[in-house]
């Protein structure tokens, strides 16, 4: 059977999935009725009163409208927020219900494929701030796809594939992605760094929390001169943005673009730019990162992303093997903070320390960072066997731990760990 990736955009309202095969040009997107297809599928479960019998997306929605279900929505806003969901006098938890939300939803694909056929699958969401990392990570665990197939990443970084794999010509010049899907407007840039080797990808993102949906902004009164007064609005917001910025495409996302009420609005970002409307392209760049990570092309080596998320240095160490000094991986620049870590055994040669290489992927320069063993008994040199674990409590914050785990019987551990935090701007 042919390897497939899957992009999963997990939105708080509304989620889409994506697939490709590894062969395939371009990814497709699944629904389970012509309303999903269109819209997405709407990140609901009901619970059927009195029975433990569950529906999710669209179907949900209809059963809790006909009366016969609880409607469960805003789950990964509960479960950020660490509280309970009360359904029918019973607690349940948030992260608990998200994953049945995923799983059952990831069924739509079974006609298609079966887990061990998925390479990759690829997690995305709009942000991994606070508690988020952990509740996605849950879910990630709870998956029928093998955790190490398992990415996670945020919106910048979906946006940053999609376009990379979009003709050259699109993004020459800044992209401006502006998401109007709620709550409220949010734009996203794709600048590029053509000075460097890699070229450095980043994607920047502004909330404007004050230009809510059209149909909340208009719930007072429903009339034309509201709806001109927000185009003006959001005309503004639009204008203001794209000063100083050298923005040649513009992507719009989202139902608040729609129902031809934001004409001004419109027709200002279509001035010299291409514009450009879509659903899915969280889940579709999300597909071109699995893709890419299970068939690197030249593009991969071309270009970097850094997101907030990303390491923006290497990390690693020089050791001894079989007679021989080789550099050791730790961490890469341009992965995921919370994906990165590393444990190594390791035997120490002549040095008290453990030598450390962090190369900025700014070109800043190289810097040493050395591990002091005060302590460590006398022993001759290959006599002392190390565990080196380096771990990420933040995309600023590494962790350095070393073990003294002895060498055999003649110089057994001592039990002593020597630890370091690294904060870095």
């Amino acid at each position: 059977m042919p390897g497939y990736i899957i992009g999963y955009d997990l939105n708080d309202s509304m989620s889409q999935i994506s697939y490709v095969e590894l062969n395939d040009q371009t990814p497709e997107t699944v629904a389970s009725d012509k309303e999903e297809e269109r819209l997405g599928i709407p990140t609901v479960l009901s619970k059927r009163r009195g029975v433990a019998q569950w529906e999710f997306g669209t179907a949900a929605v209809r059963a809790a409208e006909a009366g016969t279900s609880t409607l469960v929505d805003h789950m990964m806003s509960i479960a950020a927020a660490g509280a309970k969901i009360e359904i029918e006098g019973e607690a349940y938890d948030a992260t608990d219900l998200l994953i049945l939300f995923v799983r059952r939803s990831l069924n739509l694909l079974s006609v298609m494929l079966s887990p061990s056929d998925v390479e990759y699958m690829i997690i995305t969401v709009s942000s991994l701030e606070g508690k988020l990392v952990d509740v996605v990570e849950k879910i990630a665990n709870a998956m029928p796809v093998a955790r190490d197939r398992i990415i996670i990443q945020t919106y910048e970084e979906s946006i940053y594939y999609y376009l990379l794999h979009q003709p050259e010509d699109l993004w020459e010049r800044d992209v401006a992605v502006f998401d109007y899907s709620g709550p409220y407007l949010r734009a996203y840039l794709l600048w590029m760094n053509m000075g460097t080797e890699p070229v450095v990808a980043f994607v920047d993102r502004t909330d404007f929390e004050e230009i809510r949906m059209p149909k909340l902004m208009m719930e007072e009164e429903v009339s034309l001169e509201k709806a001109e007064r927000i185009d003006e609005a959001i005309l503004q917001t639009a204008h203001d943005y794209f000063s100083n910025k050298d923005v040649g495409t513009v992507f719009l996302l989202g139902e608040g673009f729609e129902g031809g009420w934001c004409g001004k609005t419109l027709k200002f970002m279509c001035m010299g730019k291409r514009v450009f409307q879509g659903r899915n392209m969280y889940s579709k760049g999300a597909c071109y990162c699995g893709r890419d990570k299970a068939k690197p092309c030249d593009l991969n080596r071309e270009y970097v992303f850094l997101g907030a998320d990303k390491l923006k240095f290497n990390l690693g160490l020089k050791m001894m093997v079989a007679g021989k000094e080789e550099y050791l991986a730790v961490a890469d620049a341009g992965e995921n903070w919370y994906d990165s870590g590393v444990t190594y055994d390791f035997v120490l040669g002549d040095s008290r320390s453990v030598p450390l290489i962090m190369t900025p992927l700014d070109g800043k320069g190289v810097e040493n960072i050395e591990i002091e063993l005060s302590g460590l008994p006398e022993r001759p040199a290959k006599a002392s066997r190390l565990r080196l674990t380096v771990s990420f409590e933040s995309e600023t914050r590494m962790k350095i731990l070393v073990e003294d785990l002895g060498f055999g019987e003649f110089f057994p551990s001592t039990g002593r760990k020597w630890e370091k935090i690294i904060e870095f701007r």
